[in-house]
């Protein structure tokens, strides 16, 4: 299979190392389902136990990833870290994408250990919810690695609509459904300000890579109010992700309809892929407009 994907020339087997920690998690995410549908209902906690197993595992890839660009057991190793680029640059490795890289795998582990006794006693324990968890937590990853604005909208959606369905997991309790309706309704309006924010940096740049993006604004001319629209859009659109004043109405509902284990991983690993995805946007797109 590495061999046909090197022939082709689509895609090079060293990008696909860029990105192992969130291919093991995709894995580990659909063999959840299907365990879903081999094991009986009483041996359910086992998709739990593979998930966390499979976290761990992809801890260990971030690990092997970490010290394979020169890293050592002392943070202050991070910002001489050499960084890498794959997927003609879609993707960007280097110590900001593995400090919340790792983030997001220890809020996944932890909410998935207090999900078991509280799935158990709310009798919803399906492997469903454990897959979901990942694929959200695979969408976290590449927000924190993402380096084009396509890969970064493609991977905020996955994380977002992965949560409004585990807002809505327990299916009988009225609250939870209506948190997710609400959650759908508001998170599907804030998505698409984002995106309008990011179509008008496109058209102003003609590039979605945000560092050509960084390069061009420099040359922006007479556009430099539509510029300031865009970013208007985009920080709108993450304050809403971020629950930021005054677009966290959705916050309250949300928090207190959704079982409690997706309470506490929506309220620490999504906003910390969207302060990634933030962070990512303004310092490194926008860097030069900040500078003027």
């Amino acid at each position: 299979m590495v061999f046909l994907l090197q022939a082709t020339g689509f895609v090079n087997p060293r990008d696909l190392q860029l990105i192992a920690p969130e291919l093991i998690i995709t894995l580990a995410a659909c063999l959840a389902l299907v365990m879903e549908v081999i094991l009986p209902y009483r041996l359910g906690k086992w998709t739990a136990y593979f998930s966390l197993a499979g976290i761990a595992l992809a801890m260990a890839s971030l690990a092997a990833q970490y010290t394979s660009m020169g890293g050592s057991f002392h943070f202050n190793s991070l910002p001489n870290l050499a960084p890498a680029d794959g997927f003609y640059s879609m993707v960007h490795i280097d110590g900001f994408a593995l400090v919340f890289r790792a983030i997001f795998l220890v809020a996944a582990a932890l909410a998935i250990a207090i999900s078991i006794r509280y799935l158990d006693i709310e009798r919803e324990q399906h492997g469903e919810y454990y897959s979901l968890i990942l694929f959200a937590t695979a969408g976290m990853m590449f927000l924190g690695s993402g380096y084009d604005l396509i890969s970064l909208y493609i991977a905020l959606e996955l994380m977002a609509l992965t949560f409004y369905v585990l807002v809505a997991f327990t299916k009988r309790d009225r609250r939870s459904n209506e948190a997710g309706m609400k959650y759908f309704l508001l998170g599907a309006f804030s998505s698409g300000i984002l995106l309008y924010g990011m179509s008008i940096l496109y058209g102003i740049t003609g590039s979605t890579n945000l560092g050509e993006i960084g390069r061009s604004l420099n040359n922006v001319g007479d556009l430099r109010p539509l510029l300031l629209i865009g970013m208007i859009a985009l920080a709108a659109g993450l304050f809403f992700k971020i629950a930021a004043v005054p677009f966290h109405m959705w916050a309250p509902d949300a928090y207190e309809g959704a079982p409690t284990s997706v309470t506490a991983f929506l309220s620490t690993g999504s906003k910390a892929a969207s302060f990634a995805l933030y962070a990512r946007i303004f310092s490194v797109a926008l860097q030069s407009m900040h500078d003027n």
